[in-house]
């Protein structure tokens, strides 16, 4: 399966367990708005979603490395200009399918470590608690995982959050 199949093939299963961790809330799918031949989606994210006065702006992205290049999230960009509007939380979920791994990196903090020289993100980070990446919980299933997003509302997640100011 190559790595565009794969990526959607999360951003489908990530939708699945979104719905199952947040039913009866609002959700939805920001289309690919592409005009020609290989040319990336300008939408600043993949999904949009509401939860307990928080709207959620989420870019899912697959990798079969242990890193992921800034290169291939152009939306990063996009993503800063919502960064520090109120209860906005702005995301980059990253499945290392080689490595059962999915993480949650706040935009803020993904764009703090490109200011710093990094070129990816990488799972040697969340090992490291050099930058605040969040693993997310997750169980393997025959070949694909099943998170528990519910994790991000956690006391613990939104207290790290606000004190490392992820949304400010």
């Amino acid at each position: 399966m190559s790595n565009t199949e794969l990526g959607k093939k999360f951003e489908g299963i990530f939708a699945k367990d979104w719905k199952k961790c947040f039913p009866n809330t609002f959700f939805f799918r920001l289309k690919d708005q592409v005009s020609g031949y290989k040319e990336v989606s300008q939408n600043p994210c993949d999904f949009l979603a509401m939860n307990n006065g928080y709207m959620w702006m989420l870019e899912c992205k697959e990798t079969k490395e242990g890193t992921i290049n800034f290169s291939k999230i152009p939306q990063l960009d996009r993503l800063k200009d919502y960064i520090g509007l109120q209860n906005v939380q702005t995301y980059i979920l990253v499945w290392f399918s080689s490595f059962d791994k999915i993480i949650a990196c706040p935009a803020k903090e993904a764009l703090k470590m490109r200011a710093d020289g990094k070129k990816s993100i990488s799972l040697k980070m969340l090992e490291d608690k050099s930058y605040y990446i969040i693993d997310l919980p997750s169980e393997k299933r025959i070949k694909y995982l099943e998170t528990n997003y519910r994790y991000l509302i956690e006391e613990e997640v939104l207290n790290e959050c606000k004190t490392r100011e992820c949304f400010k």
